[in-house]
């Protein structure tokens, strides 16, 4: 049971970080900005796009709102997939049905 809370808390850090990081986006690429919704695994190309097109006066806004969120993603997934490979942890992701991101 503990195992699976914390899968499913990683999972919920996870799409905040996403979410948190969208929202930067939307601030630096205009054609962002409509409701249409922005599918997590396109989040790196925008990523790197939004980051080719940067001024130097965002930089620092980017840093915070954007590039700080992309980083805990990336950390968080990885210590998800490492969690769910050991042992023990694995047949509780399996019965569960967690899969590696």
């Amino acid at each position: 049971m503990a195992v699976n809370n914390s899968l499913k808390s990683k999972k919920i850090q996870i799409q905040d970080f996403q979410f948190k990081m969208i929202e930067g986006l939307k601030e630096f690429d205009d054609s962002l900005k409509s409701n249409e919704a922005i599918k997590p695994d396109y989040i790196s190309e925008i990523y790197q796009r939004v980051k080719k097109n940067l001024q130097e006066d965002d930089f620092e806004a980017f840093e915070n709102k954007v590039r700080r969120p992309y980083q805990q993603i990336k950390l968080l997934k990885s210590q998800f997939n490492k969690l769910i490979s050991k042992k023990p942890y694995s047949f509780v992701a399996t019965l569960m049905g967690h899969k590696p991101y």
